[in-house]
């Protein structure tokens, strides 16, 4: 993470240091802005989220569907950034979510902006792997493995102080 020592964005830094990364699977709206979700996979532990809850149900509030950012859906897969707030657990309010699904027979993870390949400030690995998802004009489809593998070394990263 050179970039990272010089004071240069890296990608997706922000959201590894300040939020646990979970994988979850959408299972209910109890109440207005408040999704329940069965924890798949815990990537981070350091911000609210407890490594004994997995297989369990969480609640969270959602971030809202604004400029952009759309809300998760029931029944759907995602990599989520999430924090515990006051008690509550909290999705990163901008992008929090990346939904998780299989095109084409190959798993990826949607990133809700358009046109990643194209930013310099987007890892190679990530661009190279990168396509315009077909449902969504305003999103980029990552290979699962790939934007997997990323996040896990941010939070390594993160972990280790690098």
């Amino acid at each position: 993470m050179e970039a990272e020592m010089k004071g240069e964005y890296v990608f997706l830094s922000d959201k590894s240091a300040t939020y646990d990364l979970v994988m979850i699977q959408v299972v209910s709206s109890p109440r207005p802005q408040v999704l329940r979700a069965k924890l798949e996979r815990i990537y981070s532990a350091r911000k609210g989220i407890d490594f004994g809850c997995l297989g369990a149900e969480i609640e969270f509030i959602h971030s809202p569907a604004n400029w952009g950012s759309v809300v998760l859906e029931v029944g759907e897969k995602a990599f989520l950034f999430v924090s515990l707030i006051s008690g509550k657990l909290y999705e990163a309010p901008w992008h929090g979510h990346m939904v998780v699904e299989a095109v084409d027979g190959t798993m990826y993870a949607i990133f809700p902006s358009r046109e990643l390949w194209l930013s310099e400030q987007v890892p190679e690995k990530i661009r190279v792997n990168s396509r315009q998802d077909p449902k969504r004009s305003y999103a980029t489809m990552v290979r699962f493995d790939v934007m997997e593998a990323y996040l896990q070394s941010l939070i390594e990263n993160e972990v280790l102080g690098v």
